[in-house]
C-alpha cells in the first residue's frame, strides 16, 4: 500500500462528518467520499469547483458561505481542505 493509497483508506475510514473551517466557521461534509452526492463528482472531474463545493456543501451550507462574502480565494480555501480531508492530492484528482 502506497503512502497515499493509505492516507486515502485512513481518510475514508472514519464515521464522523468533515470539518472544514473558513474565517472561523465550520462547515461539515460527508464522513466519505462514498457519501458525495454524484453533483460533487461531476463538478470535481469537469473542474467546476464551484458546482462541486456546492453540492458538497449543500443549500443552506452553500447559503451561509454565500452571506458570508465568500470570494474566489475561499473556495480554493476550502477546495483544498476538502483534498486534504479525503486524502485527495489535490481538488481535482
Amino acid at each position: 500500500m502506497t503512502e497515499n493509497t493509505a492516507v486515502q483508506a485512513e481518510a475514508t475510514a472514519s464515521e464522523a462528518p468533515k470539518k472544514l473551517t473558513l474565517h472561523g466557521t465550520e462547515y461539515l461534509l460527508p464522513a466519505s467520499s462514498d457519501q458525495w452526492p454524484l453533483a460533487a463528482l461531476e463538478g470535481f472531474e469537469e473542474g467546476k469547483i464551484v458546482a462541486a463545493l456546492r453540492s458538497l456543501l449543500g443549500p443552506e451550507q452553500w447559503a451561509r458561505l454565500k452571506e458570508a462574502g465568500a470570494t474566489l480565494s475561499d473556495l480554493n480555501t476550502l477546495a483544498e481542505q476538502v483534498a486534504a480531508a479525503y486524502g485527495f492530492e489535490s481538488a481535482g484528482e
